[in-house]
């Protein structure tokens, strides 16, 4: 039973540390998605210290309470609920706004549909990972 509980956490934990690692590496040196690159480091941090915890040994029970009780838990749950790229996106629409070429309207927004879905994917494996937390 705690073997397959640990695998379920294994696997969830992996799924959302590629995704916020793809995040990353993809928002990496660039000056205006510095915040969301930030919420990802700190969600990376938090993934780090939640594999951690798995391989402490626990029994199911305590490996479920010490993970719903852990920090990072929490401040996993804190940085999904934050939603960093509604206020980037906000920026750069009123940054469009004042821009006269097409073009470059046209690419920041594609450039900001691509931070959408590369979020949203590290969004939807953070959820994944809380629903788990839940069950």
């Amino acid at each position: 039973m705690r073997q397959a509980i640990k695998a379920k956490h294994e696997l969830r934990l992996y799924e959302l540390k590629k995704a916020v690692n793809d995040f990353i590496e993809f928002t990496e040196n660039l000056t205006l998605l510095q915040s969301v690159n930030e919420k990802a480091r700190e969600m990376a941090q938090a993934v780090d210290m939640l594999q951690q915890l798995l391989q402490q040994g626990l029994d199911a029970n305590k490996l479920a309470r010490a993970v719903n009780a852990s920090e990072a838990s929490t401040l996993l749950d804190e940085i999904v609920d934050a939603d960093a790229v509604s206020e980037l996106e906000a920026y750069m629409l009123s940054a469009a706004e004042g821009i006269e070429d097409a073009e470059v309207t046209q690419f920041l927004t594609e450039v900001m549909d691509k931070v959408e879905r590369k979020y949203n994917r590290l969004l939807e494996k953070a959820h994944a990972y809380n629903a788990l937390l839940k069950s």
